[in-house]
């Protein structure tokens, strides 16, 4: 409860009194921590509003792991929907999960100076952005794609 002196109160799931102590909130420290890795994790995502066709889509979302092995969402969010321009009973979304990977790749890919690289200095810029102390050249970071379980059951692999 907050009463008008910005007080908090706690009260003990255990048998006792509840004590009352004034909350604190530390920003985060990120200066120990160092980038270790991009990752790129996809999701299964709802269809667009509207469509009449059969459709999937996925979104993709990209993270700086550091070296404490949490994650730094980027806000360089990216998606991709598909259309069937025939109906049937049945609509496969069937693809090899090399493909699915190969067409991540391409979308995270496209604004980066360099064709088959990846948009570095972006991802630097987000990272100072967040309080992380990074080098000028984050190139040499491996890349770890994830692909959810429903992404990978409806492209059946």
């Amino acid at each position: 409860m907050t009463d008008s002196n910005e007080r908090e109160q706690y009260g003990s799931i255990r048998s006792g009194s509840a004590t009352t102590e004034r909350a604190h909130r530390l920003p985060f420290d990120f200066s120990g921590l160092s980038v270790t890795s991009l990752v790129i994790i996809c999701e299964l995502d709802d269809p667009p509003a509207g469509n009449s066709v059969p459709s999937m889509s996925m979104k993709i979302t990209q993270y700086l792991r550091l070296s404490d092995e949490s994650m730094i969402r980027l806000d360089m969010d990216r998606g991709v929907s598909s259309f069937k321009s025939h109906h049937t009973e049945t609509t496969s979304w069937k693809r090899s999960s090399a493909d699915v990977i190969a067409e991540v790749l391409a979308l995270v890919q496209a604004d980066a100076p360099e064709p088959g690289s990846f948009p570095w200095d972006q991802y630097t810029q987000a990272a100072r952005l967040r309080g992380i102390s990074v080098d000028d050249d984050l190139r040499d970071l491996p890349h770890t794609i994830l692909l959810s379980e429903e992404l990978a059951a409806r492209h059946e692999f």
